[in-house]
């Protein structure tokens, strides 16, 4: 696809507040400007793979991007999510190691790569760069260990209402009828190894839910029938 540079300015970027850059200045973001290369990916398309090098940078200005962690018996696990606003492969590049898994494009996604000689630029430059980049690290970890706390003392139902919440607070909205509803990013399959379960377990969950009266689901499409009921189940009150 074209590249879409002039019409993605960083300075008027509507997810800058959210990431790394967002303390830079005018001269600074100019100097991003020249080492990046912003198009639009469609699903499917890999940012980088398990074990590449890494040379740079991605943010993510709209869409969704998934880590993936492939083991040597070829098993498959979905690690993370990265949406609008989230700056990936960065931890690679700060390492100077190997990426640790490969990105994903899980929905259609405009997606800006910034040369890494022109980071490391700013790093030097300005000093706030590095702090939020730290900031950053250490949000990963401690979703990292919720999320393994969470395998180890929720049941499989619990794991999947948390992730249908989170997909709801990302992206969910009031249909016409002002009922909760969510379009999931994610097939089945890849919720199911995002918490750590079967797919056929998911599937007998959805159907569960539905004769409880909680959810409906058609196709990736959630209606939250229930939202008291589905919080008590998480241990969440109003």
């Amino acid at each position: 696809m074209m590249d879409n540079k002039a019409s993605h300015k960083c300075a008027t970027c509507p997810t800058r507040h959210k990431t790394e850059w967002r303390d830079l200045t005018i001269q600074e973001l100019a100097v991003v400007e020249q080492a990046k290369h912003a198009r639009e990916y469609v699903p499917g398309e890999v940012l980088f793979h398990q074990g590449d090098n890494s040379d740079g940078v991605y943010c993510v200005q709209e869409g969704l991007v998934g880590a993936r962690y492939i083991d040597v018996d070829g098993h498959s696990v979905l690690l993370r999510l990265s949406s609008a606003g989230t700056t990936v492969g960065y931890r690679a590049f700060l390492a100077k190691q190997p990426h640790g898994s490969s990105a994903e494009v899980l929905s259609p996604s405009f997606i800006c790569f910034i040369e890494g000689a022109a980071l490391s630029r700013l790093l030097v430059s300005n000093p706030q760069v590095g702090e939020r980049f730290l900031e950053h690290v250490v949000k990963d970890i401690g979703d990292t260990e919720n999320l393994y706390a969470r395998s180890l003392t929720s049941s499989i139902k619990a794991r999947f209402l948390h992730a249908i919440m989170v997909f709801y607070k990302q992206q969910g909205y009031r249909d016409e009828s002002g009922n909760p509803t969510v379009k999931l990013p994610l097939k089945r399959s890849d919720i199911a190894e995002m918490i750590g379960a079967q797919p056929e377990s998911i599937s007998r969950l959805v159907r569960s839910l539905q004769t409880e009266g909680l959810m409906q689901f058609e196709g990736r499409k959630v209606f939250i029938s229930n939202m008291d009921a589905v919080l008590l189940e998480l241990g969440v009150t109003m």
